[in-house]
């Protein structure tokens, strides 16, 4: 009912080698539920206060830059990482905050979702070397996750439109190209342009 208004938001974090040894680093993403479209955060090795309220401020002006997109109403956990500061922001700019149920992550499982699909698809293959090496791994995905994944629940097509084949449409193989990214990791295939 809310789907167009609706977005969610759930921390992951990932363990990476750094010049001071290995790290614990924090992402956050926010999902809006009638488009899938996500939006993420740079990592972070220690997510305080400011830092938090600073990733509340670039959500929102995200979603004012965003021509298809608003906010109303973010659902989130109750972990505790999610601090005032961070709700109070929201709140000044209208946005209703409502915490999933204990024990109910069915509440927030488009973002469960899409957080188990960046690990599986990529965060697991790599050992990630330093800030940049993770915050360039999940910009990757998140381009290969609007553009070029099919998305089941989106009629399998990618989130930015895409060519649905016909049942008796033919394809030439010699048409078909393949677009690596990630060494090869992530791959889609698109029909060359005439």
């Amino acid at each position: 009912m809310h789907a167009e208004t609706l977005w969610q938001c759930d921390f992951f974090s990932k363990r990476i080698w750094t010049a001071n040894g290995l790290r614990q680093y924090f992402v956050l993403a926010f999902l809006h539920v009638g488009s899938r479209r996500v939006f993420v955060t740079k990592a972070c090795c220690k997510p305080d206060a400011t830092w938090m309220k600073a990733q509340a401020t670039a959500f929102l002006e995200h979603v004012e830059n965003s021509d298809d997109q608003e906010i109303k109403h973010i659902i989130h956990d109750y972990d505790g990482m999610f601090i005032k500061a961070f709700d109070n922001t929201l709140h000044e700019a209208g946005v209703k905050v409502k915490r999933v149920g204990p024990r109910a992550p069915n509440m927030n499982a488009f973002i469960e979702r899409w957080i188990q699909s960046i690990k599986h698809e990529v965060l697991n293959h790599f050992i990630v070397c330093g800030e940049d090496h993770f915050n360039h791994l999940i910009s990757e995905y998140q381009e290969y996750y609007h553009t070029a994944r099919p998305h089941q629940g989106m009629g399998n097509m990618p989130l930015t439109g895409g060519h649905a084949a016909k049942d008796d449409e033919v394809f030439n193989l010699e048409q078909i190209e393949c677009r690596h990214r990630l060494g090869g990791l992530l791959k889609d295939y698109f029909h060359k342009a005439a």
